[in-house]
C-alpha cells in the first residue's frame, strides 16, 4: 500500500495514536506502513510517543506541519470541529508528485481489518472513492442544496477517502473546494460540503464497511462482526476516548488505546467511570439536573462574594 494520510491537531494525539495502532495491527503484511500526518501543534515529545505506540518497525511517519489559520481563518466549522478539517483539501501538496494514490483517514476511526482490499479498488474514472454519509445523503435535500450551496447528486462522508491524486490535480479539486468555501464560508459541514461540490459526479460509492459511521448509542461489539465493518468511524461528538464518555464503545476503544503509550492509568479509568456514572444520573433525572445547576450557581455566587469581601478587607 502507498501513503495513508491523517490530518489532526495536538488535541487529537490520543485518537491518532490509537487509530494508527489499529491500522498497524491489522496490516502486518504492509509493514513498514507509509504514514503521513498533516498536523498543527504536535510537539516532538508527542511525536515520539505516537511512534512508540506502534509495534516496532511497523511504520514510517512523516510529519507535515501546517498553519490552518493561514488559509482557513475565514471559514467556519460546527461546534467541536477543529479547523484542521480543512487541511485535507490540500492533501496532495504534502505528497510527492510521483505518488498516484493515497488513502485519507480521519483521526476518530478504528481499522478492524486489512486495508489491502480497499487500497486496490478500481476507481475507474472517479477522482475519489467514498462512502455516502448516512444522515446527509438524502435525495430530498440534495446535500449542500439544503444549506444554500450548489446541488450534488449524492453526498459522501469525507472521513475516509481513497484518492486518485493525478485526477484530483487535473480536476483542480483543491482549488474548486476553496472557491466554494470563499463563496459559502459558513456552509454547515465546512470542507466536507466543499469537497462534495468539487467532486460531484466524480466519485465512486464504496461499500459502507469502509466507513461504518456509528451513532452515539450504537455499540461496535456484534455490529462490527455481523455487518463486517472494516473501518469504524465515530462521527458524532460522543467520542469513546473522552473522559466520562457515555459512548457504549468505551471498553472496545480502550482495548486499542491500552496498547499505546497513551494508555489510561488505573486512576484515569476510575475517574472516567465516576464521571460517566454521574453523567448518566444527571441524564436520567430532571430533579438532579436542576439541583446540580443550582449548586453550580450557588458556588459561583459564593466565590464572587468571597472575592469581593477579600478585596475590600
Amino acid at each position: 500500500m502507498g501513503p495513508i494520510v491523517f490530518a489532526v491537531d495536538a488535541a487529537y494525539a490520543v485518537p491518532l495514536a490509537t487509530a494508527l495502532r489499529s491500522v498497524a495491527e491489522n496490516n502486518q503484511s504492509a509493514w513498514p506502513l507509509d504514514i503521513h500526518v498533516i498536523h498543527e501543534g504536535i510537539g516532538e515529545e508527542t511525536k515520539r510517543l505516537i511512534l512508540e505506540s506502534l509495534p516496532a518497525d511497523s511504520a514510517v511517519i512523516q510529519w507535515h506541519p501546517i498553519a490552518t489559520l493561514s488559509f482557513a481563518s475565514g471559514f467556519s466549522t460546527r461546534p467541536g470541529v477543529s479547523k484542521m478539517t480543512f487541511a485535507r483539501i490540500l492533501l496532495p501538496q504534502f505528497l510527492p508528485p510521483t505518488c498516484s494514490r493515497a488513502l485519507y483517514l480521519d483521526g476518530d476511526i478504528l481499522v478492524l481489518t486489512s486495508l489491502e482490499q480497499l487500497w486496490n479498488i478500481d476507481l475507474g474514472d472517479a477522482v475519489i472513492g467514498a462512502v455516502p454519509d448516512y444522515w446527509l445523503d438524502n435525495p430530498a435535500s440534495n446535500g449542500p442544496a439544503a444549506r444554500g450551496g450548489a446541488r450534488v447528486k449524492r453526498y459522501f462522508n469525507a472521513g475516509i477517502l481513497l484518492i486518485d491524486l493525478a485526477k484530483w490535480r487535473n480536476e483542480r479539486i483543491s482549488e474548486r473546494s476553496l472557491d466554494y468555501l470563499d463563496r459559502f464560508p459558513t456552509t454547515e459541514y465546512s470542507d466536507q460540503d466543499a469537497l462534495n461540490v468539487a467532486c460531484d459526479g466524480k466519485w465512486k460509492i464504496l461499500d459502507r464497511a469502509w466507513n461504518f459511521q456509528f451513532e452515539p448509542r450504537q455499540a461496535i461489539a456484534g455490529v462490527a462482526r455481523e455487518q463486517k465493518a472494516a473501518i469504524v468511524h465515530f462521527v458524532t461528538n460522543v467520542k469513546p476516548w473522552k473522559s466520562g464518555s457515555l459512548s457504549p464503545n468505551v471498553v472496545f476503544y480502550d482495548a486499542f488505546r491500552s496498547r499505546t503509550r497513551f494508555a489510561l492509568t488505573r486512576w484515569g479509568r476510575v475517574r472516567s467511570g465516576l464521571k460517566r456514572a454521574g453523567s448518566r444520573l444527571l441524564a436520567r433525572s430532571a430533579l438532579l439536573r436542576a439541583a446540580w445547576s443550582y449548586t453550580k450557581s450557588a458556588v459561583r455566587a459564593s466565590a464572587s462574594t468571597f472575592g469581593s469581601v477579600r478585596k475590600n478587607m
